[in-house]
């Protein structure tokens, strides 16, 4: 690669990092090196899950005391700050009224520190635009280092056309890609169709590299995901039509010879998405699903319990040979429905259209910031109700999902304070 090539790009880093470091000497001590902390995020999520969550939930905990010790609670009043609350309230309730309500009480409780990481992230962490251009820049590292390890285990173990597992030894690195990385996706695709030369070409070897790990990882959903996130970025901000053009007809043409050349890719891609598609009783996700659905038909109102599910289902459903009690339905509305009940849906309804409108908002009146433009993507492909899901209420999906979602509703912030800054 001539070094023509690469100087502006080194010039955009150096500018980035110059900018981060001015960013932090502002910052008194102790804020400074917990900033320092939040921006290792994406190197974090790349080590387990306990890590991960600890990271997530010291960032929202030292927030929320930080709040009460400077008496700043502001970001209270912002609407989907308020329907985050009121969503974590109906599932409180719906826990107590379950019939495991201990069990249910402690998920529903302890599920608050994703969004208090969103609210820490949007005003706090990220509100300094330098210091959200950053926490990109990490992501986009992340995401490559996670591809890099996603192609090596292909090269090294001989694992093409099965689901991948590391750096995890679970399978799940394609959530990390497609969670966790969606912003930074959103950004380098858009840019990768842009006129912005250099950097689109560099941005167009980078989402290709990002998008073939995903293909290998074989996690359908997530590619998915991750394929049409970054085809509505690169709608939405400054795209070079005809670059858009050569870009798709070249990625599609590939992605056939892909399938026709590897066949166990193939049958994961399209016979076994196919028969397993819900649609059909004899496909496992209808009987996954299906279990939700009749769930919610015995406790509308306020389901069984949040993140109950799991502990209830076999009892509920005895008998029911079109039923499969897995750990959740595999489908973020469906499981509200059968685990809050329509009350719960409904402010969990209101909770996601909120954080969608907000990241629109942000990108419609800051055309200019690719960061800003691209935002709402990520909660909409994120929470797209046509899908199959991982667990609402759990875990792994939801720290990869909030960082995400943290960083779309980051943006608006930022926007806001570089405006009062000029």
């Amino acid at each position: 690669m001539p070094a023509s090539f690469l100087t502006p790009i080194q010039d955009q880093a150096g500018r980035i990092a110059a900018d981060t470091k001015t960013a932090l000497a502002a910052l008194p001590a102790p804020s400074r090196w917990f900033h320092i902390f939040y921006l290792s995020g994406p190197f974090i999520l790349l080590i387990e899950r306990s890590p991960a969550d600890l990271w997530l939930s010291l960032c929202g905990l030292v927030f929320f005391a930080r709040s009460f010790f400077v008496r700043d609670w502001s970001w209270l009043r912002f609407v989907w700050v308020q329907a985050c609350l009121g969503f974590w309230a109906v599932c409180l309730l719906s826990a107590a009224l379950s019939d495991v309500p201990a069990y249910a009480l402690g998920e529903a409780f302890i599920w608050i520190r994703f969004p208090l990481f969103a609210f820490a992230s949007c005003f706090w962490l990220a509100r300094d635009p330098r210091l959200l251009t950053a926490m990109m820049a990490s992501t986009v590292l992340g995401i490559l280092v996670m591809s890099g390890i996603l192609s090596a285990e292909v090269l090294i173990m001989d694992r093409f056309g099965e689901r991948l597992s590391w750096p995890y030894g679970d399978l799940v690195p394609g959530n990390y890609l497609a969670k966790a990385g969606l912003p930074a996706v959103c950004v380098i695709a858009a840019l990768a169709v842009s006129r912005q030369r250099p950097y689109n070409n560099l941005a167009l070897l980078a989402v290709i590299f990002v998008l073939f790990a995903s293909f290998l990882a074989a996690e359908r959903i997530n590619f998915i995901i991750l394929v049409c996130g970054a085809a509505l970025a690169g709608l939405v901000w400054r795209p070079h039509l005809l670059r858009c053009g050569v870009v798709v007809a070249a990625s599609a043409t590939g992605l056939i010879v892909v399938l026709i050349t590897a066949p166990l890719l193939a049958a994961r891609y399209v016979d076994s998405f196919i028969a397993e598609f819900p649609t059909m009783r004899t496909s496992e996700y209808y009987k996954v699903l299906h279990g939700g659905v009749d769930i919610f038909l015995q406790a509308p109102f306020f389901g069984i319990g949040t993140a109950s599910y799991r502990p209830l289902c076999p009892s509920l459903t005895t008998g029911k040979a079109d039923i499969d009690c897995t750990l959740h339905p595999h489908n973020y509305y469906i499981q509200l429905l059968s685990e809050t009940g329509i009350i719960g849906f409904a402010s969990g309804v209101v909770m996601i259209s909120t954080i969608i409108w907000y990241c629109l908002a942000t990108g419609v009146k800051t055309r200019h910031c690719v960061i800003a433009a691209t935002a709402f993507v990520v909660p909409l492909g994120l929470f797209f109700p046509i899908q199959t899901t991982a667990d609402f209420f759990g875990q792994w999906n939801n720290v990869f999902m909030w960082s995400a979602v943290a960083l779309a509703l980051s943006a608006k912030i930022s926007e806001r304070q570089e405006n009062e800054d000029k």
